[in-house]
């Protein structure tokens, strides 16, 4: 096993074109870094920023910003959090939530930080373990070489190590990431909703921008504040116009390397599906909201997420029914091809992989609303039907020897299982009927009311019906009973007659069976087929192309830059000024108490947020925005509209990440929140 850790991190030199790339830190482009920029990372800077910047489980990224296990992220990052910990009484997420002292930070239920400590490559030994296999067969292998590659690094050490197989260029080079586990996070800052969140869905994924979209959580290890190795400082003026900025961060998926096909999949299948589900669950959301004003605290962490997800669908829906970015795939993909079909010995070694992959799309087309539903988890969104498919398929996979269970139970993985079945969270019993009974309902239409499956879960209820009867019923609301099933294994699971638990018996046997098809039909067809077009990638270009996301640390530069909207130029900046010209009386733009109270005391000319040339991509937010000198210049959280199309292809001249300036949060630490103890624990430059 080669280890690549950072302090010998030196990349190979390779050319890319504008600010383009979320680069591994082992491949990034330095010739490019030196041509353009005149800035060559070394092997410190690199152990430094790597030790400096983490990944929030869940989906985020963020970044040590004090000597005492401090971390700046996003508002919305956090949001889960913060409704979880909030009640009728203590609306955290409305009024915000400050600790005033370590004692009062509160632990986030369920949450993990991850910390990279090193990668290795392991293609080798996987391509050995698959080799001359396909279909299931192939599959199979390739997982149990997975899980057990992850079982050795993690060892005897579960609780607070973390090992992942990480796919990059379409699973054409498989990499080990090896990282410290964390698992008491607590929430210490987060603004209120209106400051976090201000403009709402109409500024989403717009500019100009006045949003204090941060959040600071802290890293606990045996009940005191972590003390992390290294912590990056923030630069309180941030980065000038045109200077060299960089995000650190996790971006969460992108599909730049997919083929034509699988792209007409995602144009013509995927993405309409998910479009018309999300639309008429945020239907489903704000009607239950607008009954009274607790309900609409209870829906509206899910609310956000419905809105922001339909809204970043919308603009990747509406970049591939352009004619002129299929255009553009197409014939990138016909050089390639041409490239390999034009030589006997290449077109032996490399095969027609496009015609593999195309081969399969039909069935997964077929396939996929029914998986989407049942294994996908869609038709039966419920706390209560959530945490009993963990139990029960939770229970017959850690049955398993390791090499031979979903991946999602693999060993190495079931802490962070663990703790997210067992996190207490507050249930909301009228809620969850609404959500069960309209996703059920959704089942029963879209798979139709004769389906097999449909019939053995209804019976002769409505879906409303079987969604009342599990919520009044089932008593897997208390953790103590999850954690006593879990503890108790297959024979505790078994013995259960609760109702969400037999519901999800049915689901777990159907879901097996579409996963299986599509595992051994589709999945493994196209991942053979991608590692053959890895190959050829690289047997044209070397490394120049980077891989796509995988929610693993990538490195994006470029520069603070407007762009021209309609022959307008639109500034990079936004000030504190902004803020209170576009605030109103009225929600999205009604400001929060404290910032009409704390108007006299801040700097009109303060920069609030700013926009780079940085390629990024949903898990990006929270990511350090970092200057050439290792400190933290901004606070990424958003993109421009144009930027929604950046899962299959970026456009430079427009395409904008977002970030909070620093000024606009030490401003609003020290005058608008009394947040001077944190102040003086961050780390200012």
């Amino acid at each position: 096993m080669r280890v690549l850790a950072t302090a010998v991190l030196l990349a190979l030199a390779v050319p890319v074109a504008a600010d383009e790339g979320m680069w591994t830190l082992d491949n990034l482009p330095r010739e490019s870094l030196k041509q353009q920029y005149d800035f060559d990372p070394g092997a410190e800077w690199l152990q430094r920023s790597m030790k400096s910047a983490v990944r929030l489980a869940g989906g985020c990224s963020g970044s040590f910003i004090s000597p005492t296990g401090l971390v700046l992220t996003n508002h919305h990052c956090v949001l889960g959090c913060v409704q979880q910990l909030s009640s009728a009484e203590n609306d955290y997420v409305n009024d915000g939530f400050l600790a005033a002292s370590r004692g009062e930070e509160q632990q986030c239920p369920g949450m993990e930080i991850n910390q990279l400590e090193k990668t290795a490559d392991v293609t080798e030994r996987i391509r050995t373990a698959t080799l001359g296999l396909s279909g299931k067969a192939y599959n199979d292998a390739k997982k149990a070489e997975q899980s057990k590659i992850e079982s050795e690094c993690v060892g005897d050490d579960s609780k607070t190590s973390r090992c992942d197989i990480v796919e990059l260029y379409q699973g054409g080079v498989q990499h080990l990431y090896q990282y410290r586990r964390y698992q008491d996070v607590r929430l210490v800052f987060t603004p209120e909703y209106a400051s976090g969140f201000f403009g709402g869905d109409p500024d989403n994924f717009n500019f100009p921008r006045y949003n204090l979209d941060m959040a600071l959580l802290r890293v606990y290890q045996d009940d005191k504040p972590l003390q992390p190795e290294e912590h990056f400082a923030v630069r309180a003026e941030g980065a000038k116009e045109g200077e060299l900025v960089m995000t650190l961060g996790h971006p969460g998926s992108t599909q730049r390397l997919l083929t034509v096909s699988q792209l007409e999949t995602q144009r013509d299948t995927v993405l309409p599906f998910r479009l018309m589900f999300a639309a008429e669950m945020r239907g489903i959301l704000r009607q239950f909201g607008s009954q009274s004003e607790e309900n609409a605290r209870i829906a509206q962490s899910d609310l956000v997420s419905v809105e922001n997800g339909f809204k970043a669908r919308s603009g990747m829906f509406r970049a591939l029914l352009a004619p002129a970015v299929m255009a553009e795939k197409a014939e990138a993909e016909k050089a390639l091809r041409d490239w390999v079909m034009a030589d006997a010995g290449r077109r032996e070694q490399y095969g027609d992989p496009w015609q593999e992959i195309a081969g399969v799309q039909q069935a997964w087309r077929d396939l996929y609303v029914d998986y989407s539903l049942v294994e996908g988890g869609l038709g039966f969104i419920s706390q209560h039907v959530g945490w009993a498919e963990t139990l029960v398929r939770g229970a017959e996979e850690r049955g398993k020897p390791d090499g031979q269970r979903l991946r999602e139970f693999a060993e190495a993985g079931l802490p962070a299982v663990r703790a997210r079945l067992l996190a207490k969270s507050p249930m909301y019993p009228e809620y969850e009927k609404v959500k069960l009974g309209w996703s059920l309902s959704k089942l029963r239409e879209l798979l139709g009311a004769d389906h097999p499956f449909v019939r053995e879960v209804l019976g002769k209820r409505s879906p409303e019906a079987l969604a009342a009867h599990i919520v009044d019923n089932s008593k897997l609301a208390d953790p103590a009973l999850r954690e006593q099933l879990w503890e108790g294994g297959a024979e505790a699971v078994a013995a259960s007659e609760d109702p969400a638990i037999v519901l999800a018996r049915s689901v777990d046997r159907f879901g097996r069976e579409l996963r299986q098809r599509y595992e051994g039909e589709i999945q493994s067809v196209e991942r053979r087929a991608a590692e053959q077009l890895a190959a050829a990638r690289f047997a044209l270009k070397g490394t120049s192309v980077y891989p796509d996301a995988t929610f693993s640390l990538r490195l994006s530069f470029g520069t603070i830059k407007g762009w021209e909207e309609k022959g307008e130029p639109v500034a990079p900046f936004t000030t504190i000024d902004g803020l209170y010209a576009r605030a109103s009386d009225y929600d999205p733009y009604k400001l929060a108490p404290s910032w009409v109270e704390a108007r006299p005391k801040l700097d009109m000319d303060a920069r609030f947020n700013q926009v780079s040339t940085n390629d990024i991509i949903g898990g990006n937010s929270g990511s350090p925005l970092i200057n050439a000198q290792g400190e933290v210049v901004g606070l990424i959280f958003d993109g421009n509209i144009h930027s929604l199309g950046g899962a299959f292809f970026m456009d430079g001249s427009v395409n904008r990440a977002v970030s909070v300036h620093p000024q606009a949060m030490l401003q609003a630490l020290e005058k608008v929140y009394p947040a001077g103890h944190l102040l003086k624990e961050i780390s200012v430059r």
